[in-house]
């Protein structure tokens, strides 16, 4: 699907009303010598002729500035850096399936959960209710399941799923 270049109709017409006013007025108060005399100026620049013609000049500037723009796109560093890893592993902990993967140092990077029945991913809400504020459940937005509630922070959580997934790897 091709993107559209204008998000809305109305502000292609808006600019495109703009610019006939702006010609129009430019037109009724005598603008047009002036910019001719601008536009002559430049077409006399680059008709000059000095020990390389100045034409000949502006299209190597061009060229510079492409070529510039090629370098800084190929030498600037990437967003994520780290060497995407092919290996990776699941198991079932805490009523959840987790997905995981290695990073280049061995280490286990980005432990996603899924659900046990559907297999789609969890998301962590916080519970609204009586039990605290810091009450939280694992719940699949699919089949609708709570796969577990985590009482505490969800950070201490996450570092039983990472001491968990030592365990699991190591033994």
């Amino acid at each position: 699907m091709r993107k559209r270049s204008w998000p809305n109709p109305s502000q292609a017409k808006l600019l495109a009303g703009a610019v006939v006013v702006g010609l129009a007025a430019g037109y009724l108060t005598g603008l047009w010598s002036d910019l001719a005399y601008w536009f002559d100026g430049l077409v006399g620049l680059l008709a000059d002729s000095t020990l390389v013609p100045n034409w000949l000049l502006g299209l190597f500037a061009a060229c510079a500035v492409i070529v510039a723009g090629w370098l800084g796109a190929a030498l600037r560093p990437s967003r994520d850096s780290r060497p995407s890893s092919s290996v990776t592993s699941e198991d079932s902990f805490f009523n959840i399936r987790w997905r995981w993967a290695y990073d280049g140092s061995g280490r286990v990077e980005k432990p996603t959960p899924h659900c046990l029945r559907c297999g789609n991913r969890l998301v962590v809400r916080q519970v609204g209710d009586d039990r605290g504020p810091e009450c939280y459940e694992c719940r699949c937005e699919h089949c609708g399941h709570v796969a577990c509630e985590i009482e505490g922070s969800v950070d201490d959580f996450e570092k039983r799923v990472l001491d968990r997934i030592h365990q699991v790897t190591s033994a």
